[in-house]
Formats: C-alpha cells, sequence, structure tokens
C-alpha cells in the first residue's frame, strides 16, 4: 500500500514471483501460533523438510516471537522470504492470505 499526494492510500497489487521476502511482524507471528496449534515446532520442521524446504523449529520461534528477536537485529526488522512463506502454508494447509492482508483475484482460464 502506497500513499499518494493527496494522502489517500493506493493498494498495488505485484505478482509474487517479483517478491523476495515479506516484513514479519507480530500480526503474522500469532496467525503462525494459531495455524501451528498443538503441532510441535520439531514435527512442523520435518514436515517442511518432507515438503522440500526445512524450516528449522529454531527459525519458527523466531517467527512466533518476532519482538524478541528483532531487538537482536541490526535492521530491527525480521523479514521471510517467499520460500519459507510458502512452505509453512503448504505445511499448515494454509492460505498466504492468513498472513498479510491481500486480495485474491480469481482469474478463470478457459
Amino acid at each position: 500500500m502506497l500513499a499518494s499526494s493527496n494522502g489517500k492510500k493506493i493498494t498495488t497489487m505485484i505478482d509474487i514471483e517479483h517478491i523476495a521476502t515479506f516484513k514479519w511482524g507480530n500480526k503474522q507471528a500469532k496467525k503462525l501460533t494459531e495455524l501451528r496449534g498443538n503441532i510441535p515446532r520439531r514435527q512442523l520442521e520435518q514436515k517442511t523438510t518432507e515438503l522440500g524446504q526445512k524450516v528449522a523449529h529454531q527459525y519458527i520461534q523466531q517467527l512466533e516471537q518476532p519482538d524478541y528477536y528483532a531487538t537482536r537485529l541490526k535492521s530491527g526488522t525480521i523479514t521471510v522470504s517467499v520460500e519459507v512463506v510458502n512452505v509453512l502454508c503448504e505445511a499448515l494447509n494454509a492460505d498466504i492470505t492468513d498472513f498479510f492482508d491481500t486480495a485474491k483475484i480469481i482469474t478463470v482460464v478457459a
């Protein structure tokens, strides 16, 4: 979302293939914790490994506690690769829209 010169917010859609990382914050952390539920982090790590993109249980913990870990980073911000978000979505039977405010556009191919 960008701000225009007249103060209105403009939502711009960009194909995800052009995005490398997402900014990760408390909203995403809360949703990850909620989606994981009673699944142990190590079990989720194993599931992501089986899907071909290992996400270490320690990294999952960092994603669930971004405030704590962001203070240790020079940038003060946690970013997550598209690949990690995608494999977490697949492992948790979730959709990227569960983590980020997005608009879905469905294209029907005839």
